[in-house]
């Protein structure tokens, strides 16, 4: 029978379950609580009050989960985190793997290494690194939720299950995805290869803006911000809407962000200082906007940073708020 508690439980159970799984589920789901209701009611039409008795006899919809998809007796990290730590560990695992594959590539091109082996071994090196510490970083993130009992889902009954969101609610999966493996490709290209930030100018050697010596004394500011970009995604992909837990994280991380940005920018000079002193020679015929940018890079990557993080903080907000 339709009704709105009855598919917001359903909802409940199925929203982080494999694709593939969910219609199936979501029919069984659906013919076991029509069978109970008739059980319990017979011919009579039955009651929000019966709905409600029958719910409770299926219990906590996020543990159903788990149990539909068959991990509750291996997690490492308890339910109803572990189906969720499992999709952002694949996640950033192949983002790691890829992201440190490519760094690894380009260092190699710009200071080949004199033997083939060392290169081959410098690589591996590179990308088992990425991926134990990326395995590190995820486990506890959720290890931290999971032990200091940060509630993702909260259930103490029918009535406390969320409403099914609509369109305009949802966020798309793929977004937090692609959020994450940004953050994730800043810190491998940041930590890694920041030489990949150059000019390349006709007949003139090629001039790396950023000093990766002072790069990566500062890798702390790094890792921080990878952190808190990861934490951000994955709120949202828990929450897969927009609500009061998704705008708050939100708030949160992109202040810290800020906060960590202009402690790192402000106080640090991470400019190449050949790149700094050859400035007025190689824009000598470009427009003069380009030669202040590149001036005041420091500055203008801050404003970047910041304008970005302040539209998804408003998008959060007034996202929130239009839907509340």
């Amino acid at each position: 029978m339709k009704n709105d508690l009855i598919e917001r439980y359903i909802y409940a159970v199925v929203k982080r379950l494999p694709e593939k799984k969910r219609k199936d589920i979501s029919d069984e789901l659906s013919g076991l609580i029509d069978d109970m209701l008739i059980e319990r009611c017979g011919d009579v039409t039955p009651s929000e009050q019966d709905i409600r008795v029958v719910l409770t006899e299926l219990g906590n919809p996020y543990e159903l989960a788990e149990k539909y998809s068959g991990d509750g007796k291996k997690c490492l990290i308890g339910a109803p985190y572990y189906s969720t730590y499992k999709l952002v560990l694949k996640i950033v695992l192949i983002c790691a793997a890829f992201g440190s594959a490519v760094a690894a590539v380009i260092s190699e091109l710009t200071s080949p290494s004199a033997v083939w082996y060392s290169a081959v071994g410098e690589w591996v090196a590179v990308v088992f690194s990425s991926v134990v510490q990326a395995f590190a970083i995820v486990t506890l993130i959720f290890a931290f939720f999971y032990h200091k009992d940060i509630k993702i889902n909260t259930y103490t009954g029918p009535d406390s299950l969320p409403t099914v969101p609509k369109k305009n609610e949802r966020i798309s999966k793929a977004g937090s995805i692609v959020g994450i493996c940004i953050s994730i490709v800043f810190g491998i290209v940041f930590l890694f290869v920041p030489e990949v930030f150059c000019i390349v100018i006709s007949g003139k050697p090629v001039i790396s803006i950023l000093d990766s010596e002072a790069i990566r004394s500062g890798w702390y500011f790094i890792v921080l911000f990878m952190l808190l970009g990861i934490v951000r995604e994955i709120v949202k992909l828990i929450e897969g809407r927009y609500n009061f837990k998704v705008m708050v994280s939100t708030l949160i991380t992109n202040a810290a962000t800020v906060a960590i940005s202009c402690i790192w920018l402000l106080s640090v000079n991470i400019m190449n200082q050949s790149f700094t002193s050859w400035i007025p020679t190689i824009f000598e015929d470009k427009p003069q906007l380009i030669t202040t940018i590149f001036s005041n890079f420091q500055v203008f990557f801050l404003g970047v940073i910041i304008f970005a993080l302040a539209i998804d903080t408003v998008e959060a907000v007034v996202r929130y708020l239009k839907n509340r």
